[in-house]
């Protein structure tokens, strides 16, 4: 066992099995006294759960990352001709593609038991995306050791510093002879809207050969029929930056307006908790007041009874002397 087999190994078993499972593949390289192997494998991390999606897809149902890996060379080739009419159906067709790549991602981790989240589930779409655009990502999603999640705009590389498991030198010798095995096999498909082979009939009559135009008339039209490729890509990419700015820009005014209840809520919740600290305050002290009226309410009575008795005493006392004087007189 080496390195590149035990992270083959690891990146297939499901999330909540792969710590268990990198602890036995550490202990299994131990038991075979390969101590430097079982601390590459102990450091290998685990992957979020777009890229495990993707890994177990390359496992389980490899045909579905080949469909992806074939519409990406077929869309990147129509760029690089500059094949405008081709560019564009395959553009069309892009959010069909992974729209149902996503889906299979999907189901399959809910079949094993590890349902992917709405943001894993964005993670996988937007990898697939970058595989689509860049044969580099193309090659990551195929080894079924990604770590990560991968983005790309199509306009520059995919970064895949730290995206694959394991990586070593053979990766991309490997994925490239891949890719061109691959790219072979797509070339061989005419786009949608290739013309037919010329037959004889549209081969000129004999003795009447076909007007030949000069080197610098040939050159002059190629480079006019490049430019013009060149600058309906250019339209295109134009047209789909201004609906992705527009939408940006909706998502951030959103995002914006969001952030602005979150912050009148939270001064309002902070000046709600302030009265009523201040509410308790007020409370305590008039509680405090409350015991001592009481208290001085309860001495006041006893006060009000001695009063009460000590005033009949003296009435008595005085009737008496009435009734004396009454007596005398």
């Amino acid at each position: 066992m080496d390195l590149r087999d035990a992270a083959q190994e690891l990146y297939a078993v499901t999330p909540r099995e792969f710590t268990a499972e990198r602890t036995a593949l550490v202990r299994k390289a131990k038991d075979a006294g390969q101590r430097d192997l079982a601390q590459e494998i102990g450091s290998l991390p685990k992957p979020a759960a777009g890229a495990w999606a993707i890994n177990i897809l390359a496992v389980h149902k490899p045909e579905v990352i080949d469909g992806v890996v074939r519409f990406g060379i077929s869309l990147r080739g129509a760029q690089e001709e500059q094949d405008t009419e081709a560019f564009r159906e395959l553009g069309q067709q892009r959010q069909s593609q992974l729209t149902t790549a996503v889906h299979s991602a999907r189901d399959l981790a809910a079949e094993l038991g590890a349902p992917l989240s709405a943001a894993a589930t964005s993670d996988v779409e937007q990898t697939f995306r970058a595989a689509m655009a860049d044969a580099g990502a193309a090659a990551a999603v195929r080894t079924g050791r990604l770590v990560r999640g991968l983005s790309g705009s199509g306009f520059e590389a995919v970064d895949l510093a730290g995206a694959i498991a394991a990586a070593g030198p053979d990766d991309e010798a490997t994925e490239a002879t891949q890719e061109r095995s691959v790219e072979r096999s797509v070339k061989k498909v005419p786009p949608p809207h290739a013309k037919s082979t010329p037959t004889s009939q549209d081969t000129p009559p004999k003795g009447k050969a076909p007007q030949q135009k000069s080197s610098k008339e040939e050159a002059t039209s190629l480079a006019d029929r490049r430019a013009a490729k060149q600058q309906a890509a250019l339209k295109e990419a134009r047209s789909e930056f201004d609906v992705a700015d527009q939408t940006a820009r909706e998502a951030e005014a959103a995002a914006s307006e969001a952030w602005d209840t979150v912050n009148a809520l939270a001064d309002r919740r902070t000046t709600l908790k302030a009265d009523i600290e201040d509410l308790k305050k007020r409370l305590a002290t008039l509680e405090a007041e409350l015991i001592g009226v009481t208290r001085d309410a309860e001495s006041a009575e006893s006060e009000k009874k001695r009063a009460v008795r000590a005033a009949t005493q003296q009435r008595r006392a005085a009737d008496q002397a009435q009734r004396r004087i009454d007596r005398l007189s």
